[in-house]
């Protein structure tokens, strides 16, 4: 069976989001007191953070990839 990398970019992306949700649903149920600007900005700060973890990913899986044709001498 062949499996799908990993991608912890799109998990830190995921939980950014999913508690972004949250934030905003408790606001709405009158359970907390957001700002309606801190979740925004939480939110362009996570994704942020998501799109360096993928580019950190990237980065460590070309490092270690061997190459496809051996070297000529």
């Amino acid at each position: 069976m062949k499996r799908h990398p990993v991608e912890p970019g799109k998990l830190v992306a995921g939980l950014v989001v999913l508690g972004v949700a949250t934030v905003y649903g408790l606001d709405a149920a009158g359970e907390w007191d957001v700002r309606s600007l801190v979740p925004l900005m939480v939110l362009v700060g996570g994704l942020g953070a998501a799109g360096f973890v993928s580019a950190l990913t990237y980065l460590a899986r070309r490092r270690t990839r061997t190459p496809d044709r051996p070297s000529q001498p």
